[in-house]
């Protein structure tokens, strides 16, 4: 921590090295270095147009306070620990918001009402359509007389809506860590399988039947993934690469009607690492079910290029199953994304 510096007057304190660029990648980065600056350079010019106030004073190393903090977070690099739990951006976003609050209590009174329609945004964004203030700020926005009474009301929408967004944030960056989670357990299951099926072929049957074609002179017997006439330590391995073959055509397919919300945490990557063990499980689940009998009038995989075939589709076909976590996984980001007006019908209810 260091030491805050002085005010004298309606100096600007200054934080050594605080407009440094960022050193590490994210546009998150980025995103808080510039607004930043967009805020301190307000607070200098509300400060310079009331020169001796001390609750303009007050404010402006208040608010330098907040952009400092921030700034801080910037130029920190982020570990796992605070990747997972999004200390670093969310304490970024969290100080930027609490500075950008501040700024409407140091803004002249005559600007209030240009910048009423800003904050109106903002609040429906986040907040919902029946909100008191928002239907209130609404009315006075419509009105055209927004003055130094309204003050209150502006910061207290943007309070409102930034601590809303806050939350949806972390419901976001909650179910990545528990997606991630999903992923690395279900990679450890499937490739325990796959290591015990390529130790005891038997364990796990991926082998059909033939066909007795006793006029076409075709014997009966086994017929497997790899091509040999008995289990072999190569079966389940080729059928989970085929599995993972069929998630990942199922992940193309979904890249092409995937709209990405601008959201400070994507699902994008969580959700498509998911495809590839749950594509293995499907395969070997399927290919499983297909030569137990278990489906009325199917007489089991009579050839190699068959059971190859299935096991592509098996793991094209975990999208059934995925489907219901990349639903909640929409519904998460439409209702982090400020692209949505708040009460609009492609919006989710909070």
């Amino acid at each position: 921590m260091t030491a805050e510096p002085a005010v004298r007057g309606n100096e600007a304190p200054e934080v050594p090295g605080d407009r440094e660029s960022p050193r590490w990648p994210g546009v998150w980065r980025v995103a808080i270095a510039s607004r930043a600056e967009e805020v301190q350079a307000d607070a200098e010019r509300c400060l310079a147009a009331r020169p001796g106030d001390p609750a303009m004073i007050a404010l402006h190393a208040s608010i330098l306070r907040q952009l400092g903090v921030a700034r801080e977070y910037v130029k920190e690099r982020q570990g796992w620990r605070r990747w997972l739990t999004g200390q670093a951006i969310e304490g970024a976003w969290a100080n930027l918001y609490g500075a950008t609050v501040m700024l409407f209590g140091m803004l002249p009174e005559r600007e209030l009402n240009p910048r009423a329609p800003e904050v109106l945004a903002v609040g429906r964004a986040y907040l919902p359509a029946d909100d008191a203030r928002i239907a209130q700020l609404a009315t006075r926005l419509a009105a055209g007389d927004i003055a130094e009474a309204d003050r209150s009301l502006l910061q207290s929408v943007l309070r409102a809506a930034y601590a809303t967004a806050a939350i949806e944030s972390n419901r976001v960056r909650s179910f990545r860590n528990m997606l991630l989670g999903g992923v690395a357990a279900l990679t450890v299951i499937v490739a325990g399988l796959v290591a015990v099926a390529s130790a005891w072929p038997s364990a796990i049957p991926m082998c059909g039947n033939r066909m007795l074609l006793a006029s076409l002179g075709v014997s009966g017997g086994q017929v497997c993934p790899s091509g040999d006439g008995a289990p072999s330590h190569g079966d389940v391995p080729l059928v989970a690469l085929l599995g993972m073959l069929g998630a990942a055509l199922a992940t193309a397919a979904s890249l092409s009607t995937r709209s990405e919300l601008s959201t400070r945490y994507s699902l994008a990557v969580a959700q498509n690492l998911l495809k590839a063990p749950a594509g293995v499980a499907t395969a070997i689940a399927g290919l499983l079910i297909l030569n137990s009998g278990f489906v009325p009038g199917f007489s089991g995989l009579s050839s190699q290029t068959a059971i190859l075939v299935w096991a592509v589709v098996f793991g094209y076909a975990q999208q059934l199953v995925t489907r219901i976590v990349d639903q909640r996984a929409n519904t998460l980001l439409s209702a982090a994304s400020p692209d949505l007006p708040a009460g609009a019908a492609s919006r989710p209810a909070r």
